[in-house]
C-alpha cells in the first residue's frame, strides 16, 4: 500500500450529535484523536432539511480537520421484495439539493449505502433464504417466498440489490458525489459457495455478486467483524485481491472493519469479548489487520462500528 491507511467510523446517533455545538465538537475532536479520515453519518431521507444548520456546522468543522463526511443510509426494506428503494432515492435527491445549497466546505463528500439483503430474523423478510447455499436453493415451483422458487427469490433479490446501487451511483456521480457501500463479508463464500447472479439481465453472464458490486462503487467497506485480527483480515482478503487486480481507474477502495458495540456477541464485538474490551486492544488489532491486508493495492484501511460505542469503551 503506497499511502497511509485511512480510518472510517460509523455514526448512528445523528440527532443527538446535531442537537448541540458541544456534541458536534466532541465528535470532531474525538475522531481526530484516533486519526479518523471518514465519518459515515446516518442520514434519514428527511434529515437534510430538518438539520441543515447543524449539518453545515458539523461538516465545516470536520472539513477543517481534514475529515470527509459521508451520508449513510440503509434499510432492508429498500429492496424490491419489500417497500422498494423510492425513499432511498429521495434521500439521495435531498443530499444533492443540500450540497448545492451550501458552501464547498459544508458539503457531504459522498453517500454510503448499508442495504443488507439477508433475511432479518423476525419473519418480515425471508426471500434470501438464510443458511442455504445457491446450489441448494429449491427450483420447485411454489417454494419461493417472493418469486415462484427459492432460487428465483435469491436471484431477483441480488438483482434488486445491484440495481439499487447502480442507480444510486449514477445519481451521485452525475453531481460529483462519491458512492460507497457497507458490504457483508460472506458474498464470496456463503455456505461454502460464492453468491452469484445474472446481471444486468444477461442469461449467459453469471458471476459473483461481489464482483458486480465492485464495478458500481468507489468504496467497498467489508463488515468483517471478528475479534481475531487474522480471521477478520481473511474476510477481506478475497475482496481486496479481486479489486487490486482491476485496472486502476476501475478499482474501488476496499476497507475492513471492527465492531466495538456491546450486545453483539463474543468473538464478534470487542466490547463482548473477554480480554479484548479496550481501545488499546482494538488499535493493536487494527494494525495487525493493516499489516496483513496491506499487500493489496486496493486496500485502504479500517472502519470502526460505531462512534457512541467507541466513546464508552475503556481505554
Amino acid at each position: 500500500m503506497t499511502n497511509e491507511p485511512t480510518r472510517g467510523i460509523w455514526v448512528w446517533n445523528t440527532t443527538t450529535i446535531l442537537s448541540s455545538s458541544d456534541q458536534i465538537c466532541e465528535l470532531v475532536a474525538g475522531t481526530q484523536r484516533i486519526r479518523i479520515s471518514d465519518i459515515y453519518l446516518y442520514m434519514a431521507p428527511f434529515f437534510y432539511d430538518q438539520h441543515k444548520p447543524a449539518l453545515q456546522e458539523l461538516i465545516s468543522r470536520a472539513t477543517s480537520a481534514s475529515m470527509r463526511v459521508w451520508a449513510l443510509d440503509g434499510d432492508r426494506a429498500y429492496l424490491d421484495d419489500s417497500a422498494g428503494p423510492s425513499n432511498f432515492y429521495a434521500g439521495i435527491k435531498n443530499l444533492i439539493a443540500y450540497n448545492c445549497s451550501v458552501g464547498a466546505n459544508e458539503r457531504f463528500f459522498g453517500l454510503q449505502a448499508d442495504i443488507e439483503p439477508q433475511d432479518d430474523g423476525n419473519g418480515t423478510h425471508t426471500s434470501f433464504h438464510n443458511e442455504v447455499a445457491d446450489s441448494a436453493l429449491s427450483t420447485q415451483p411454489g417454494s419461493g417466498e417472493w418469486q415462484p422458487t427459492q432460487a428465483q427469490d435469491r436471484e431477483m433479490l441480488m438483482r434488486s440489490w445491484l440495481t439499487i446501487h447502480q442507480t444510486a451511483g449514477a445519481m451521485l456521480h452525475a453531481q460529483g458525489v462519491h458512492f460507497g457501500a457497507a458490504m457483508p463479508f460472506w458474498t464470496q463464500s456463503y455456505c461454502g459457495e460464492e453468491v452469484k447472479v445474472r446481471f444486468p439481465g444477461s442469461r449467459d453472464r453469471c458471476q459473483g455478486v461481489m464482483k458486480y458490486m465492485m464495478s458500481l462503487v468507489d468504496e467497498y467497506v467489508v463488515m468483517s467483524y471478528n475479534t481475531s485480527p487474522e480471521n477478520a483480515a481473511s474476510r477481506v482478503a478475497v475482496q481486496a485481491a479481486y479489486a487490486s487486480a482491476l485496472p486502476a481507474a476501475l478499482r474501488p477502495r476496499v476497507f475492513g472493519s471492527m465492531e466495538v458495540s456491546a450486545g453483539v456477541g463474543a468473538n464478534v464485538s470487542y466490547a463482548d469479548t473477554a480480554g479484548k474490551n479496550s481501545k488499546a486492544v482494538v488499535m493493536r488489532d487494527m494494525e495487525c489487520m493493516v499489516q496483513t491486508l496491506g499487500q493489496h493495492s486496493a486496500f485502504r484501511g479500517i472502519a470502526f462500528h460505531h462512534w457512541s460505542s467507541w466513546q464508552v469503551m475503556p481505554e
